[in-house]
């Protein structure tokens, strides 16, 4: 088959293309070129940007496509640019999606189903802020697509993730954690980091949008969450990565409201943490795509591997506030020692 993917040089999108490529279908991908593109030579670069419109049509028009996986759609308006470059012209398209399509909404509660994207409010009077713009705006595009698919058949399936783990990640969110760990063992967990996850490897998403490829037109208009097989807190998540590095660590459990009060964002010094329990059902995917999660001691340790041999100095997001984590571990120290 024909095979476009839309961003696929940096992490989910390189492994899914070499996977596509591996089993025998003819791969495409279209960027911007500012990444260094490690794929076989047979694995063809259209160059072009993905916000204008003129390049996204040219891609469109290069070859008849059997599959298009569209992971760089953000907002409905990218997503409308999609539908009118790839009407008629290919016979499945993915759409890489987000479990915050749920979590901006009111009226609907974790653990998250698909069909509760339709029961829920967007609390759009939230719009200004982090997460919401966010996921408002993805769930914008998302509805794009579910338009479409029911005025004229437009054959989208829409891909749900929550964050995702592994080698290449670019994001170095869970990084922001490891680095931590290895640097002096300090770790400030918001609320004491009970709230519960459900992530998902990097290979694991692979596997599933294979198997969406080879479903084709025949799941058209549906959407899957995928994620782990195991559901674990923050916690867990910050001691087993401690043992796999063979280091002690000093967790300092702070409300967030004590956070605040400091003046630093709970989410710079802990970047898994603005959600709390965030879970969602998989059930759907492993019925229908026959989805079957790694577990994370067959995962975790690699991925830690690969970012300690590639992004050792790496500053991960909220490394900036170092200084200010210091401080406030000690008043923090020194306040409790006060009560005792």
């Amino acid at each position: 088959m024909n095979i476009l993917i839309i961003g696929g040089t940096r992490f989910v999108g390189h492994y899914t293309a070499l996977a596509l490529h591996e089993a025998g279908h003819d791969v495409a991908v279209f960027t911007r070129g500012k990444q260094k593109i490690e794929l076989p030579g047979a694995v063809q670069h259209i160059k072009g940007d993905r916000k204008n419109e003129a390049d996204l049509e040219a891609a469109a028009a290069a070859r008849d496509w059997d599959v298009v996986w569209d992971n760089m759609s953000y907002t409905g308006d990218d997503a409308r640019a999609a539908v009118r470059s790839f009407r008629d012209r290919t016979g499945l398209f993915i759409h890489t999606s987000t479990l915050a399509v749920y979590s901006v909404c009111d009226g609907i509660t974790s653990p998250y189903r698909e069909e509760d994207f339709e029961r829920g409010r967007p609390m759009t009077e939230r719009l200004g802020t982090y997460p919401y713009d966010y996921g408002i705006a993805r769930r914008d595009g998302e509805e794009v697509l579910q338009e479409a698919h029911a005025e004229f058949g437009f054959p989208f399936v829409s891909v749900r993730l929550p964050a995702v783990l592994g080698p290449r990640d670019y994001s170095l969110r869970a990084w922001a954690y490891w680095r931590r760990i290895l640097e002096d063992g300090r770790l400030i967990l918001p609320d004491a980091g009970v709230e519960m996850h459900r992530s998902v490897y990097s290979g694991d998403v692979v596997a599933a949008l294979l198997a969406i490829v080879d479903k084709g037109g025949e799941i058209a208009g549906r959407a899957y969450n995928l994620g782990g097989g195991e559901i674990v807190s923050l916690r867990y998540f910050v001691e087993q990565s401690a043992k796999i590095l063979e280091a002690e660590i000093e967790i300092l459990d702070l409300p967030s409201s004590a956070i605040e009060a400091f003046g630093i964002d709970p989410h710079g010094v802990s970047v898994y943490s603005p959600w709390a329990n965030h879970l969602h059902s998989i059930a759907k995917a492993q019925h229908e795509l026959d989805f079957r999660p790694t577990p994370m001691a067959d995962w975790l340790a690699t991925t830690i591997e690969w970012h300690l041999a590639q992004r050792r100095d790496a500053e991960p997001p909220g490394w900036e506030l170092r200084g200010q984590e210091a401080k406030l571990a000690e008043r923090w120290k020194a306040f409790l020692h006060d009560l005792a």
